[in-house]
């Protein structure tokens, strides 16, 4: 009986992992890790940037504790019912059996709760590649599935991210590399770029790759008005989501060009970088493993474009690198998320 009862617990202990992942946590997107508070990802109450428009917080869980199990007394201060005892004939036939028949069902409940925790953890994964601004928590508080893929907070985290592209030679082979290690990047595109290389881009979406926004015709925002500056912005976002269904949260500036006027009519978080491998400079491959390689930290956002053989090539050679060393590569999305910051509009990043 004390083996079953065991067997039963630990059973039981599998379940409410099941349930954990089930319930409200997924309903609003909001992840607790140790040292790491995870912005709702839920668009209808979430403020520009990976939650999308319109500000919010996350929920507190004000669920109440009952110490080992114990009930506690009924309000009106009378003790509570006691269960009456099961009359011996009308116990479980399993328990009745004996303790092997008792450890049978009790491994098979276990077997089962397992099983039905993979098939949630399969849909999540699927789920997250279709609402690819939402991050999905797991029984593991260091685990959690973002972009079709888990991600593990406690080991560093670093975005790679290419500019004005799309440029199909290049970028499908930026894509190979990222997808072969199950990692994911940034692309800031270019607007006017994209109609003509829709399935390259198509591909970035549904691989799970985040697409962002470099204006519409990679204009200097610093050398036009106000309404320019709007319409090369909206431009962009525009067809963006009209190939792909998906609208950018986050945009680059071109150059990185900017003064108050642009700050004020670009109504996204704005991206920089802090680690800049120049290759459009150089356009050498081997100057771009080492502005990277034994250079980057937890939280950098590094520059590269999409334009370049060079650049792929050293994609190439960088990602399998980094993530021998441990690191995850994520969008800028998902970086700021598991870093604990909210991106607004009008405010620029170089790193988090």
């Amino acid at each position: 009986m004390r083996n079953f009862r065991k067997m039963m617990i630990s059973g039981l202990a599998v379940a409410a992992a099941v349930l954990m992942l089930s319930g409200t946590a997924f309903a609003d997107g909001v992840i607790i890790a140790p040292g790491v508070t995870i912005p709702s990802h839920d668009t209808s109450s979430m403020g520009p940037g990976p939650g999308g428009p319109g500000a919010g917080t996350a929920g507190t869980d004000t669920t109440a504790n009952v110490s080992d199990g114990q009930q506690t007394e009924q309000q009106s201060g009378q003790p509570a019912e006691q269960t009456p005892a099961v009359p011996a004939e009308t116990q479980p036939a399993a328990e009745a059996q004996g303790p092997a028949a008792a450890g049978t069902e009790a491994q098979q409940t276990g077997e089962q709760a397992q099983a039905a925790a993979a098939t949630d953890e399969a849909s999540l994964i699927a789920q997250s590649l279709q609402d690819q601004y939402r991050i999905f928590p797991t029984a593991d508080p260091n685990i959690v599935i973002s972009r079709g893929r888990k991600i593990d907070v406690t080991k560093p985290l670093l975005a790679l991210t290419y500019d004005d592209g799309p440029q199909t030679a290049a970028g499908n082979r930026i894509i190979d590399a990222f997808d072969k290690y199950g990692q994911r990047t940034t692309f800031f595109m270019v607007g006017d770029r994209v109609p003509s290389r829709a399935a390259e881009v198509q591909r970035m979406a549904a691989d799970g790759h985040e697409l962002a926004n470099h204006t519409y015709s990679h204009t200097y925002l610093n050398k036009v008005g106000a309404e320019t500056i709007r319409s090369q912005v909206q431009k962009c976002n525009d067809v963006i989501e009209q190939t792909t269904g998906i609208r950018p949260r986050i945009m680059r500036l071109p150059g990185g060009n900017r003064n108050d006027t642009v700050i004020a009519n670009v109504a996204m978080p704005i991206i920089l970088w802090n680690v800049d491998t120049r290759d459009w400079d150089h356009r050498n491959t081997a100057k771009i493993v080492d502005a990277i390689m034994g250079k980057v930290k937890s939280g950098d956002v590094v520059l590269m474009h999409e334009l370049y053989d060079a650049t792929a090539a050293a994609t190439e050679i960088i990602v399998p690198q980094l993530v021998e060393q441990g690191f995850q590569l994520v969008t800028v999305s998902e970086l700021a998320a598991l870093k604990g910051v909210e991106l607004a509009a009008h405010k620029i990043y170089y790193s988090f």
